[in-house]
């Protein structure tokens, strides 16, 4: 390579030039002179020879200085062909969206949940499978459907049950008779609770005693209920006793109501409660005799309670106005007590036919 020593300038240890490096060959920087001052002193052609190129810094690694050689490298070399585009890509974490990520076009990223383990995420968005959620709501609408068909239908049952209507107020009694009776629970037509302790009855019964309640007749099952529970109410507040007064009532709707139940004494007929089942006649029936639907009843209750060892076999019927002063059960009703079995007409010498406890 030819160099004109004329436009070269150097410098030494001694003076200082203006020179500009204007490149590089093999490690040595080639400078020129950028002196535009017509004043001091010219450099000589002579002085040139050694410096016409000055070495540039060589490069240092650590405590290596390398020196006169070409293409060296410190670590790994990658090479790439054509353009080159490097993304970080956060997509999707623990099932959060990430807003700001930009899909390209030549991207095809997974939705998400497919590669997850989650077994309450179904891969296939076209299929249906039943989750937990599912199941327990099912299963809550099966027992809901099963209690309301117990209430409705009633629970066949031949006694009181697990219940004790009287200690706990629980349901004991939905139930329809193996003879098809209809026994409305003390729940159901919202009774009181006692108000003192009940004495329980030496069973089975050997008497059953007929009365009505002198209040409105009823021809259903709601109208029955508001003329129990105003029963309820004259007994407790008025009478002062501990509950109504009578182990069972019938209604016009043919249905029995709950009163005391089988094994406690009501307070019906005042010296006879311990020996008796006592069975109200809901209305008054001095003028209208009930009709055949609540008769029916009534002679299903009994016989339920022989059946299920309440009321002794050979028991005795009688009517409330027998045993007392009382017009109850009303002259009609009476009549057509005389006709059912096991009714007593003679109470001439009543003493005789009282239990031997």
């Amino acid at each position: 390579m030819a160099i004109n020593n004329d436009t070269v300038n150097f410098c030494d240890e001694n003076k200082n030039l203006d020179v500009s490096v204007v490149g590089e060959i093999n490690g040595l920087e080639i400078v020129e002179d950028t002196s535009d001052s017509e004043d001091g002193p010219k450099q000589t052609p002579s002085s040139a020879v050694a410096a016409i190129a000055r070495p540039s810094v060589p490069p240092v690694f650590g405590s290596v200085n390398v020196t006169n050689s070409e293409n060296v490298q410190f670590g790994n070399n990658t090479y790439f062909q054509g353009p080159v585009v490097i993304k970080q890509i956060i997509h999707n974490k623990s099932g959060i969206e990430n807003v700001s990520y930009d899909k390209t076009s030549d991207e095809n990223v997974s939705p998400p949940h497919k590669n997850r383990k989650d077994p309450d995420i179904d891969n296939d968005s076209d299929k249906f499978v039943l989750k937990t959620w599912h199941k327990l709501t099912i299963a809550v609408t099966a027992l809901v459907v099963l209690i309301s068909c117990a209430i409705v239908f009633g629970i066949p049952k031949g006694s009181d049950g697990p219940f004790d209507e009287h200690s706990t107020g629980a349901p004991g009694d939905l139930l329809i008779a193996p003879n098809h009776l209809r026994i409305v629970s003390r729940m159901e037509w919202l009774a009181q609770p006692e108000t003192g302790p009940l004495d329980k009855l030496r069973l089975p019964a050997p008497w059953v005693i007929i009365s009505h309640t002198a209040t409105n007749f009823c021809y259903n099952q709601s109208s029955c209920v508001y003329n129990v529970r105003l029963v309820q109410e004259y007994h407790i507040g008025s009478r002062g006793w501990y509950d109504i007064g009578y182990n069972f009532l019938v209604g016009g709707d043919g249905s029995a109501y709950y009163g005391r139940g089988w094994d406690y004494q009501g307070a019906h007929t005042l010296g006879y409660n311990k020996y008796s089942i006592g069975i109200a006649f809901i209305g008054t029936f001095s003028q209208e005799a009930p009709p055949q639907k609540q008769l029916d009843a009534c002679k299903k209750l009994i016989d339920l309670g022989v059946a299920s060892g309440k009321i002794a076999k050979d028991y005795k019927l009688f009517a409330h106005s027998q045993l007392t002063a009382w017009e109850s059960p009303g002259k009609k009703l009476v009549e057509i007590l005389q006709e059912w079995p096991h009714f007593v007409k003679d109470t001439s010498q009543l003493e005789t036919l009282l239990p031997k406890y």
